[in-house]
C-alpha cells in the first residue's frame, strides 16, 4: 500500500498539508454511489461532519459492514476528486487493512494515509489528523473507544468527537469514527448521524439511530453494491 503508516511529519514533505489553512469548508452530502444505502439514510448520503458507524465486535474484529461502508466512502471520496486525500487511522493493535481488498474496493492506495498509532495515542492523532485539514475524509476505527491523553490531561470519546466536529466545521472534512455497538458510556457521542450495522450475506441490516434532526429509523436491510 504505496501510503502506508507514512508519519504525519512525512504529509508536508509529501505537499499534501500545503495550502491547507486555505481549504474551504465543504458542506455537501457525500454521495457513496451505493443508491439503496443512500435511500435510506436521512441525507441521501453521508453528512460533513462526524458519523458514528456502530456494529458487533467480537475479539476486537469487526463483524459488521462498518468497514464496508467506510471503504466505499473513501472509494467515493477519490472518485469525485483526483486530488483528493482520505486517512485511515487505527491503533497499532488493530487488525491492518488488506492492501489488495482495499484495492479491489476502488480506493486509490497513492491517495490512503494509514496511520497506526500506539493504543494510548488514539485520541492525540485522530485529533491532529484531523485539525490538519489535508484530508477530506478521515476514517478512525475505534473499536476499542476514543478515551486517551491529549497533552497531558486525559481526555474521553466525547471530548475527542466535538474536537473533530470543530475540525468537520473548519475544515470541511467528513468524519467516519467505527465503533463497537456493544460498548458501554456515560453519554452518546455527540455526533451528527450514527447508524448501527450488521453484516448478512450478502447485504447489511442497518439502523439510524440518531441524525442532525434527533430522530431514529426502523431497521433496513442493504445489498452489497455491485
Amino acid at each position: 500500500m504505496a501510503a502506508l503508516a507514512v508519519p504525519l511529519l512525512e504529509l508536508a514533505r509529501l505537499g499534501v498539508l500545503q495550502g491547507t489553512a486555505e481549504k474551504a469548508p465543504d458542506r455537501h452530502v457525500l454521495s457513496l454511489g451505493w443508491p439503496e444505502l443512500e435511500r435510506v439514510l436521512p441525507d441521501r448520503g453521508l453528512p460533513r461532519g462526524v458519523i458514528e458507524i456502530a456494529s458487533p465486535v467480537e475479539k476486537s474484529v469487526m463483524r459488521g459492514g462498518a468497514t464496508t461502508i467506510a471503504l466505499s466512502a473513501v472509494r467515493a471520496v477519490h472518485a469525485a476528486d483526483p486530488k483528493a486525500w482520505c486517512a485511515w487511522v487505527s491503533e497499532k493493535n488493530a487488525p491492518s487493512l488488506y492492501a489488495p481488498a482495499v484495492a479491489a474496493a476502488g480506493v486509490d492506495l497513492d491517495r490512503l494515509l494509514v496511520v497506526r498509532p500506539e493504543a494510548a495515542a488514539l485520541a492525540r492523532t485522530v485529533v491532529k489528523v484531523g485539525a490538519s485539514g489535508a484530508f477530506d475524509l478521515v476514517v478512525i476505527d475505534a473499536l476499542s473507544g476514543l478515551d486517551g491523553k491529549i497533552g497531558k490531561a486525559k481526555t474521553d470519546g466525547a471530548i475527542v468527537i466535538r474536537k473533530l466536529a470543530l475540525a468537520a466545521e473548519e475544515k470541511g472534512t467528513t468524519f467516519l469514527v467505527l465503533s463497537n455497538v456493544f460498548a458501554s458510556r456515560a453519554a452518546p457521542w455527540p455526533v451528527a448521524l450514527r447508524i448501527e450495522v450488521e453484516r448478512r450475506p450478502e447485504a447489511i441490516a442497518l439502523r439510524v439511530t440518531k441524525d442532525r434532526r434527533g430522530r431514529a429509523s426502523s431497521q433496513h436491510v442493504v445489498r452489497l453494491a455491485c
